[in-house]
């Protein structure tokens, strides 16, 4: 099994690509928080900031997903030894 890792830019140090992931989805819902902090209102009181709620969360949850998703070919399956 193939285990894909990547640079955290932050520390610089190596982590997996699940924990990668999860901590761009957590960032991502924190905008949420912000962007209600901000306005001073719900983005669901407002059709407009719901759709904006919407993506976000759906960004979110395609983040969390790519682990899941994700696909890697190593190599040519016709190449020879």
């Amino acid at each position: 099994m193939i285990e894909v890792k990547i640079v955290n830019p932050h520390s610089k140090e190596l982590e997996s690509l699940y924990t990668h992931c999860s901590r761009l989805s957590k960032r991502n819902n924190s905008v949420l928080y912000l962007l209600e902090s901000y306005l001073d209102k719900k983005l669901l009181d407002d059709p407009q900031l719901a759709e904006i709620r919407d993506i976000l969360l759906t960004v979110s949850a395609d983040i969390t997903k790519l682990t899941n998703h994700l696909h890697i070919e190593c190599g040519d399956e016709n190449e020879g030894l």
